[in-house]
């Protein structure tokens, strides 16, 4: 029984107490106050905190995965382990295991958040560092949630969000807050983060470049273009981070380790040999040596350039005699070692949310500046790009496509543009080659038990 109180709690939360995963404490834990009082308890909760976002139910897996595939850049085999076939054929429903897994370990990662918040004690430099990490990964999380079980911000900003959490009473059953007021509290946990952190370790420890590096990217999908450019310009300016030189990129994938010297990665979900999701890996879903249900639309591969060093992240074969497209970003599934990151935040990424920012502040030339220091750097061939306006805008967003690809992020940019979702090619289910801009089937559906266990919580329009 020596282990942190909080992370006994939570297991035996997960495994036997009420249903309602959103409430804020299970009834036979204890307010943060008394289970976190020293500067190593704060230690242990944070390393808590992060281990439990690695479970396959969050970022280990499906969070990355079902954003590309219920995208356009993913498709299942149809020699497949059955996993996600609700959410390729968009024929989700409420009992769905993969929708209720993200939901609770979603709340279960907010409870390890808020008792570090929470907890009764004095600041030092270390603890403002642990209340940073915490309000950033609270921060992650809601924004991942209310992203995939609401109504886009950009859609419909007073629509139902879901429930914000933030203190210990075991005994009351939250509404849905709106999306606005889950927006409001992500920008405020991440400017918070990003005033309390001081401190750099590696590239599995939140820091404040990361918090402002996710403004930017929360101030993009509010399409509040001044704020996100003057986020991400800063991380630019000052955040001392590097591209990976197109010979170097294959490696920087390879590479299994938390990185130190800023190339590439900003903030990632570390798993070693020893603390990762074996067979639940998201490597797993792409990796013919696991179940390498995956596969890359071949629209998508055809959109690199033979030069780019992007398209060998990329690699042809075959699976049931049929020729195909496998992912290549994680190539650490079979090493007994050491294991994949899951990439949060990337440098190219905020160089991107930069060119946009800019692009729709009518600044075309600062726009191009950002785009082309990445598209040359990946294609040292291309000339770069010399578009203006909606066409700068379009092509800034295909680069993010192509930068982002099995990343998890292309169904948001689908969703905050309005875009319809265009599923070319052979492979996927018939009816959902194209799946509109208001198909209300792109967000998931709140898990039945909680709507059972709370009669205040609202179901999604497209599950009633």
């Amino acid at each position: 029984m020596k282990r942190l109180i909080f992370i006994l709690v939570a297991i035996q939360w997960l495994v036997g107490c009420s249903k309602n995963f959103s409430d804020l404490k299970p009834y036979n834990s204890l307010p943060a106050n008394e289970a976190i009082k020293t500067e190593s308890d704060l230690a242990n909760a944070v390393n808590g905190m992060y281990a439990s976002m690695r479970n396959a139910g969050l970022f280990g897996r499906t969070i990355p995965f079902i954003n590309d595939l219920m995208a356009d850049n993913v498709l299942l085999s149809t020699n497949n382990s059955s996993r996600y076939l609700l959410q390729n054929s968009y024929t989700v429903n409420v009992n769905d295991s993969y929708s209720a897994s993200f939901w609770q370990r979603g709340y279960f990662t907010i409870l390890a958040a808020n008792n570090i918040i929470n907890a009764e004690l004095p600041a030092s430099a270390n603890i403002d560092q642990y209340r940073g990490e915490a309000y950033a990964m609270r921060a992650l999380v809601y924004w991942n949630l209310v992203m995939s079980f609401a109504t886009h911000y950009s859609v419909n900003p007073s629509a139902p969000g879901v429930p914000i959490t933030l203190e210990y009473d075991p005994t009351i059953r939250p509404a849905r807050n709106t999306v606005q007021e889950v927006y409001d509290l992500v920008v405020n946990d991440l400017k918070k983060a990003a005033g309390l952190m001081t401190i750099t370790k590696n590239s599995s420890y939140a820091t404040k470049w990361f918090a402002k590096a996710m403004l930017a990217k929360v101030y993009l999908h509010m399409g509040d273009y001044p704020k996100a450019f003057t986020e991400a310009k800063d991380v630019i300016d000052n955040g001392g981070f590097t591209l990976a030189e197109a010979g170097a990129l294959n490696s920087y994938w390879a590479n299994p380790n938390p990185v130190s010297n800023k190339q590439e990665t900003i903030f990632e979900i570390t798993n070693d040999a020893v603390n990762n999701t074996g067979w639940d890996a998201l490597a797993s879903m792409y990796d013919q040596s696991g179940y390498g249900d995956g596969l890359v639309n071949p629209e998508l591969y055809d959109l690199y350039s033979v030069t780019d060093a992007r398209k060998e992240l990329i690699k042809p074969g075959t699976r049931g005699g049929v020729s195909v497209f496998f992912v290549n970003k994680y190539q650490n599934y079979t090493n007994a070692s050491d294991k994949d990151e899951i990439k949060i935040m990337r440098y190219a990424e905020v160089l991107l949310i930069a060119a946009e920012a800019a692009a729709r502040n009518n600044q075309d030339d600062v726009a191009q500046g950002y785009l082309n220091q990445l598209v040359t750097t990946r294609d040292p061939s291309s000339a770069g790009y010399n578009s203006t306006g909606d066409e700068l805008i379009k092509d800034i967003v295909l680069e993010r496509r192509k930068e982002l690809a099995f990343e998890g992020d292309r169904l948001g940019d689908l969703n905050r543009l309005k875009w319809p979702i265009v599923r070319t090619g052979a492979g996927y289910p018939p009816g959902t080659e194209l799946i509109a801009a208001d198909d209300l089937r792109r967000m998931l559906p709140i898990p039945q038990a909680e709507v059972d266990a709370n009669a205040r919580i609202e179901q999604n329009e497209a599950y009633k």
